[in-house]
C-alpha cells in the first residue's frame, strides 16, 4: 500500500490490522556518464513500493535528497546535510507515530544517510515503544547477484555492472550505454594504500577511513565496468532483491524487542 495513493480511510482501516511502514530513503547524484541522476532514486522508490505491495505493508513516498557531498563535483548532484536528513525524518516519523504506526523499516541505497537513521530509530525507541530498522538496497542485490556478474573489478561498485543491469530492467529510459566504459584502477592516496571508496581505504590486514571525494580516485566518478551489463541479469537480480526484502519486511514486522511483561 502506497500511502500517497491511498485515502485516509483505508490507511486508518490498514492500522486497525498493522502498524508497519516501509520509508524509502533515496539520492539524486552523479552516476557516471550513462546514468541519469535519479537511477538511485527511482530503484529505490521502485523496490520499496513493489515489497510493500508483495508483503501488504504500508510504503510512504521516497525521501529524495541524501547526503551525497562526495559526488558534488559532478553537475545534477543534490546534496544537504546529515543533520538536516535526521531532522526531516525524525519530524516525519512524530507525525507517524502519532497516528499509531510503531514498525518503521527504513528501505534505504545510500551510506549518507546512515547515521541519520539509526539517530531517528533510537529516538522513536525512546519516543513512543518503537522497532526501527534499516535495510540496504544495494547489499541485498549484492548478496542474491554474488557470483553471477560478469566483470572481475568492483561489479557492484558505484554505477558498475550491477547498479546499471538494474536500470536497464527496469528504467532502460535513465540508461545510456553508448556513453558506457571501464573506469580502470583507483588511484592510490599513497604507496601501500588501496582505495577502495569516497570513505575506506585498505592497509596491510585492515582498513581505515579517509573521506575523500570520488573525483579523487575515479575521474569518471564510477567504479568497474558497466559494459557487460544486461537487462536479463537486472531482472533476475530485481526479482531475487524483491523477493528478500519483502520477507525480511514481513519478519521486521512481527519483531519485539521486550516480551510482554519485562521490566526495564
Amino acid at each position: 500500500m502506497r500511502t500517497d495513493q491511498h485515502t485516509y480511510d483505508d490507511i486508518r482501516a490498514y492500522l486497525r490490522e498493522r502498524d508497519t511502514v516501509l520509508i524509502p530513503v533515496g539520492a539524486v547524484e552523479q552516476y557516471g556518464a550513462h546514468l541519469a541522476t535519479g537511477t538511485e532514486l527511482r530503484i529505490c522508490e521502485g523496490i520499496a513500493t513493489e515489497a510493500g505491495e508483495r508483503a501488504g505493508l504500508a510504503v510512504t513516498p521516497i525521501v529524495p535528497v541524501n547526503y551525497s557531498a562526495m559526488f558534488l563535483d559532478y553537475p545534477g548532484t543534490l546534496s544537504v546535510s546529515m543533520g538536516t536528513i535526521e531532522a526531516y525524518l525524525r519530524e516525519m516519523c512524530d507525525a507517524l507515530a502519532g497516528q499509531g504506526f510503531r514498525h518503521f523499516f527504513f528501505i534505504n541505497i545510500h551510506a549518507g544517510s546512515l547515521g541519520p537513521i539509526e539517530s531517528v530509530c533510537r529516538h522513536l525507541r525512546r519516543n513512543y515503544g518503537a522497532v526501527g530498522g534499516l535495510i540496504d538496497v544495494f547489499t541485498i542485490m549484492r548478496d542474491v547477484s554474488a557470483g553471477k556478474l560478469l566483470t572481475k573489478s568492483a561489479p557492484s561498485g558505484h554505477a558498475s555492472e550491477m547498479v546499471t543491469s538494474v536500470a536497464l530492467a527496469k528504467y532502460p529510459e535513465l540508461v545510456f550505454m553508448d556513453r558506457a566504459k571501464a573506469a580502470g584502477p583507483l588511484r592510490a592516496f599513497t604507496e601501500g594504500v588501496t582505495t577502495v571508496s569516497s570513505g575506506k581505504v585498505t592497509f596491510g590486514k585492515s582498513s581505515f577511513a579517509v573521506f575523500s571525494d570520488i573525483s579523487d580516485y575515479a575521474p569518471i566518478g564510477t567504479q568497474g565496468d558497466p559494459s557487460q551489463a544486461s537487462a536479463e541479469s537486472g531482472h533476475a537480480i530485481w526479482n531475487d532483491a524483491v523477493a528478500y526484502l519483502s520477507d525480511a519486511a514481513l519478519k521486521f514486522s512481527n519483531m519485539q524487542f521486550k516480551p510482554e511483561g519485562a521490566q526495564a
